[in-house]
């Protein structure tokens, strides 16, 4: 085990939202990194990644002062807890947590944090940790929607001969979901932005739709045919995207649509044969906890269960051979923004992001 620091730097949550700063808060001396729970471990943070939660929670009223703000991270494992057993200390992993929530002690966008190990998983030798860091929420997020809540086939299982709906084909979800649900064997029907569509469908999209035509909802219902289409996700939940969803899936056998968002009982209840669910991929950690302070979820050890699968045997086979820049043989890399500056310019990428800047990129910064 590698020695702690007494201290270490991390992104701290203002008062009033007004922004984040880098503060020094107590590390080695922490009750919960000397006595580390058994599902825990520490790793050294090398690489951290944006998703849209993190800005929201740091600058917007999801989050809570004082915490430290930041969910996906990749390093080097330095601590584990006596029931970790898929990674060990000196592996490079990558993970996430609820950052900018809850905890004022520890969060990824910091030198070191402390994470659960369920959602954890450990490199190939050639992806680079900022590789590694754009993988978490959005990768387990898509396994969540398709594999846990969809019930659909994992990679290597009997395909099914069925269709999914992604709504919001170009965002991280997006680019995570299209790739497992057709290594699931699904007929992939995606929306996205037509300078987007080749590249989707390179991913593995087999037909793709202007999310900004006006006959979007008809065009997808001719395109899935009789049978229709009877699964989707929306990585987008606007104004109007669950409810095109709900109108387009099938007239003669209904459907379910994961959304990763909360949405109204409006759209729930917009057709009674179309179960809308909202996902929410911090779930996988196991405890109690409330969203946004507004949705409350209860401790589902079984999403944590079924993550720790996932991460420890299936995810490894989908990553076997990668190479940096270009993906492995079964899944290809998301397009990377490289930010500088380190912690503390975190945020210029929240900036960036608020703003919508960022294309079908993924916004990553190096720490150490």
């Amino acid at each position: 085990m590698s020695v702690l620091p007494a201290t270490i730097r991390a992104l701290q949550i203002l008062p009033d939202f007004k922004g984040v700063q880098v503060a020094t808060i107590p590390w080695a001396t922490q009750i919960k990194i000397q006595n580390l729970a058994d599902d825990q471990l520490v790793i050294r943070v090398r690489a951290v990644g944006l998703n849209p939660t993190d800005w929201k929670h740091a600058q917007g009223d999801w989050g809570t002062p004082g915490t430290i703000a930041g969910c996906d991270a990749a390093g080097d494992v330095v601590k584990v807890g006596a029931a970790v057993k898929h990674v060990k200390v000196g592996d490079r992993v990558a993970r996430f947590n609820f950052g900018g929530s809850w905890q004022t002690d520890n969060g990824a966008y910091a030198e070191y944090t402390r994470f659960i190990s369920s959602v954890c998983f450990k490199l190939p030798d050639d992806m680079t940790y900022e590789e590694a860091a754009s993988f978490p929420i959005p990768h387990l997020t898509a396994a969540q929607a398709l594999y846990m809540r969809l019930g659909l086939p994992k990679p290597g299982v009997k395909p099914m001969n069925e269709k999914v709906l992604v709504w919001g084909g170009s965002t991280a979800v997006g680019h995570h979901t299209v790739q497992l649900a057709k290594l699931s064997g699904l007929t992939v029907f995606v929306t996205a932005s037509p300078g987007a569509h080749e590249d989707l469908k390179s991913l593995g999209a087999d037909f793709c739709f202007d999310y900004k035509d006006p006959d979007i909802a008809s065009k997808i219902a001719d395109a899935a045919g009789e049978d229709g289409i009877i699964y989707g996700v929306d990585s987008v939940v606007n104004n109007t995207s669950t409810n095109i969803m709900v109108d387009v899936m099938s007239k003669q056998r209904g459907g379910t649509i994961i959304t990763t968002l909360p949405i109204p009982d409006e759209t729930k209840n917009r057709r009674a044969d179309v179960n809308v669910e909202f996902t929410l991929v911090y779930t996988e950690l196991g405890y109690e906890l409330t969203f946004a302070h507004i949705v409350s979820f209860p401790a589902m050890k079984e999403d944590q269960e079924k993550a720790l699968a996932y991460v420890s045997q299936d995810l490894p086979t989908l990553l076997a051979g990668w190479k940096a820049g270009q993906g492995s043989p079964k899944f290809k890399a998301q397009r990377l923004r490289k930010l500088h500056g380190g912690l503390q310019n975190i945020s210029e990428g929240f900036k960036i992001m608020a703003e919508g800047n960022y294309a079908r990129e993924k916004l990553v910064y190096t720490i150490a």
